[in-house]
Order: structure tokens, then sequence, then C-alpha cells
């Protein structure tokens, strides 16, 4: 059995606005193995990002742990102080972020950039430092070396920039790469190709990967295991193909009929009614059941617990719950 380089355990945040508290991640748990690549999907506003942040700190400062551990090489990250968690962010947890214009300094060239990564953590010469990092743009796939390193971030293409970000991540060689939406910013084209290398790295050096994203067809090419979440719940989880092979959840099987392909060419895609609701609104003990085409009387009444399908594949719904058990709503079961 591989080793868990992240353990999520009952975790939940509180975001405060205009003097009110609300709950926007809601008792969720999960865990990343050694070498693989996790992901997460759903619409925005589902708490993807917001679980994402956590692990490395960086929530904004009215958004709170509200329970919870996260367990990182059997220590709890939410316990550390701030000195512990700058220790590890950069060196052991990275991130690349959604659109890198905006992580990347538009003042500081782009070898100073991925060099500053080691100059924290490491107490290597200059020297060595940008040989490491010219090597490293090299290895993922950027061969105009020192032009890169001595240009600045609006000199570059997106996909370009892109790349400098998982440069900036891998330099330390981290234990848990954590990418939220990398590619959404970029054209189909150069996408693929980020997405390649994000395997490449996977397959060759072993890094263990949170994968964030809104599309369920990244998903399904990149990730060998994968949640889906909905108003801050976890609503199903299991291996990729599982999951997408034999959807359990209302919610899951509404995000496959609204992706397009050959066969749905010159037919009205299928899209789920309604919106996710904000932070702010009252949600019903499953989130969902407002926009579920299956809804029952429970689903308001009683929120549903995991509920195991064989394997790691499980899910939270009372129309699976009702479909195992034989319809009786006073099943008992165990949470896997």
């Amino acid at each position: 059995m591989k080793d868990k380089v992240l353990q999520v355990e009952d975790f939940s945040l509180d975001a405060e606005i205009n003097g009110e508290h609300y709950t926007a991640v809601d008792s969720i748990h999960f865990h990343v193995n050694e070498g693989e690549i996790l992901g997460i999907v759903g619409e925005s506003g589902c708490g993807k990002s917001l679980t994402a942040l956590s692990v490395q700190g960086l929530l904004a400062p009215n958004v709170r742990v509200k329970s919870g551990r996260m367990l990182f090489g059997g220590s709890d990250l939410l316990a550390m102080s701030a000195a512990q968690r700058r220790a590890i962010n950069g060196r052991d947890i990275t991130m690349i972020f959604q659109e890198p214009m905006t992580s990347l300094n538009p003042l500081m060239k782009i070898g100073r950039q991925i060099g500053e990564v080691l100059e924290l953590h490491t107490k290597q010469s200059k020297q060595e430092i940008r040989r490491q990092s010219a090597a490293l743009l090299e290895e993922i796939g950027i061969f105009d070396v020192e032009r890169i390193l001595n240009s600045y971030p609006h000199q570059l293409s997106g996909g370009m920039r892109q790349r400098v970000m998982i440069a900036m991540a891998l330099i330390c060689n981290p234990r848990l790469l954590i990418a939220d939406e990398p590619t959404t910013a970029l054209d189909v084209t150069t996408q693929a190709h980020v997405l390649a290398l994000l395997k490449k790295i996977n397959r060759e050096h072993g890094t263990s990967m949170l994968f964030i994203s809104h599309d369920i067809g990244v998903i399904s090419s990149l990730c060998d295991r994968m949640l889906v979440m909905y108003g801050g719940k976890i609503m199903e989880k299991g291996e990729t193909q599982e999951v997408l092979g034999h959807p359990a959840n209302e919610y899951t099987k509404g995000l496959l009929a609204s992706v397009p392909s050959r066969e749905k060419k010159g037919a009205p895609l299928d899209c789920i009614p309604g919106r996710v609701p904000s932070v702010t609104e009252a949600k019903l003990p499953c989130p969902f059941a407002p926009r579920c085409p299956a809804a029952q009387d429970i689903c308001s009444r009683k929120a549903p617990e995991e509920w195991p399908l064989g394997g790691a594949h499980a899910v939270s719904c009372w129309n699976a719950v009702c479909t195992e058990s034989g319809g009786r709503e006073d099943t008992i079961w165990k949470k896997s």
C-alpha cells in the first residue's frame, strides 16, 4: 500500500462576510497517495480552490479553519506556526496558480524568480542556482534558456509563463505539487502541452499532485483518482475511470452529460439547470437537491453520509443509498 503524502480529516472552513459566518467547506476528508495525481472537479464556487489554498495556508483573512486536520509527513499543517509553514511551502509543498501573469513579479526577471526559491531553502551559490534553473527549464521543454532567464514575465507568452511557474514549483523537488486550474487561461494546444508536462513530471519524478479543475475532460486524461465537489461537500470520489464509467451521484452524472462529444454533434448540449449557490445562501442538507432531477423528500431533511460502492469508489447521495438498500431510508452504513 502506498504511503499517504497528504491526509485531510473532517476539514471545514468558515467565511466571515459582512459580520456573518458561513460554512464554505463542510466536513470533507480525502488523501493523496505517494506518486499519484488526485483531481478535484466541480463548478466554480464549489470549494475546490479554497481547499487547495488551505494546504499552503494562503487563505484570505476572513476565511478560517473551523475544524479538522491536514496531515503532511505525520505533522498537522493546521497546527504549525507561521515559520514552520514557510519552511515547508516552496520546498516540500508547492503550488501552480491559474493565472501566472498575476502570480509572477512583473518587475523581476525570470531567472531571479526561479532562483529565489532555492535561495530561501538552500545555501547554494548563485552560480549553482543559475545552473539548476537553466537545467530545469530545459527539462520542461524550454530550450532558449538564457533568453527566458533574462526576460520579464510580460515578454513571455501565456504558455511560457505557465512553464516558468511549473519550474518554480519543481526547483526544490517537492513531495506535493498543487495545481489550481493551471490550464484554464491557455489555448487548447498549449493546454495539452502543459498537461503532458505534468504527466511527465509525475511519471519521472514520482511527484504527488493535487489537481484542481472545472473541466472533467482534463481530470479524465490526467488523474488517477478524483473527487467531485459541490456546495463545499464531496459528492463522489474514487478511481477516475470508475467514477466516470459508473457515476453514482446525480451531480456527477450531470457534469458528464454536459461534456461535448462526437456523438452529440449538432444536438443541443445537456446542462444542469440552476446555478451553484453562493457561500452566503442557505443550503439544504444535500446542497445539490434544488438542482437535482431525482431529488427525494429526504434530501431536504437529512444529509447523506458517505456510501461505499466498492474499492475506492464512494458516494454521498440518497438515490445511491436507497438503490443499494432496496429503498429503505433507515439503512445503517459505515463510512468508507
